[in-house]
């Protein structure tokens, strides 16, 4: 097992990885080596991957950590390698710095410290929390299911704020939807409106209460 690593040094090495959606980089290997005393499962799909690494330390809960190594492709605005860590002063600049490998970091950091502790500990990765999401952690968690280790409480290490970033914590986040609403219309003439059918008076209501 490697040796344990300062948090920042821990930190700018995950930064380093190039994990463009849904290609983790080897980070996930890296974190696996790094929690080398923690029991691993992976389920894999599509080209993505899932990590699942625990660890039992006694008869109670299971408390499990949970995130995303994968980070979105960097835009033309840099002015550096975004998968070059630049240190300046107090502040990182690299790509997923919040999000969210500042939450992955803590997440291991606190697995590898963890000594005492009634009950089992656990941190679910993913590759592919950015993109489509489909082969992600519910592929996980349907495996764990059918092994029966599903956790009891569950910690998302998402960047989590009100005023700064950091200063709350939120029990249940809404989710999203996508999907596709057809309207059909009948052609007319602007002079005889009450001939047509405009899809725009149809489809409004429906956008309303979308809205909510």
């Amino acid at each position: 097992m490697e040796k344990r690593l300062d948090t920042i040094d821990l930190f700018l090495k995950m930064l380093s990885r190039v994990s463009i959606t849904p290609d983790d980089g080897g980070l996930l290997e890296y974190i696996r080596e790094y929690l080398a005393d923690f029991d691993a499962i992976w389920v894999n799909k599509g080209g993505v991957k899932n990590l699942f690494l625990t660890k039992k330390f006694g008869d109670g809960k299971h408390l499990s950590f949970a995130g995303h190594v994968d980070v979105v492709p960097a835009g033309d605005g840099w002015s550096s390698n975004p998968f070059v860590p630049m240190v300046d002063g107090e502040y990182i600049q690299a790509r997923g710095t919040q999000d969210m490998k500042s939450g992955v970091v803590a997440m291991v950091q606190a697995c590898r410290d963890l000594e005492d502790f009634n009950g089992r500990v656990s941190i679910m990765l993913t590759s592919d929390e950015e993109g489509d999401g489909t082969y992600g952690l519910q592929i996980l968690l349907k495996h764990l299911k059918e092994i029966d280790l599903l956790p009891n409480y569950c910690l998302i290490g998402e960047p989590t704020c009100e005023e700064i970033f950091g200063d709350a914590i939120k029990v249940g986040r809404r989710g999203s939807i996508n999907g596709e609403i057809v309207v059909y219309g009948k052609q007319g003439h602007a002079a005889y409106p009450e001939k047509t059918i405009n899809p725009i008076h149809q489809v409004a209501p429906i956008l309303e209460k979308i809205a909510g």
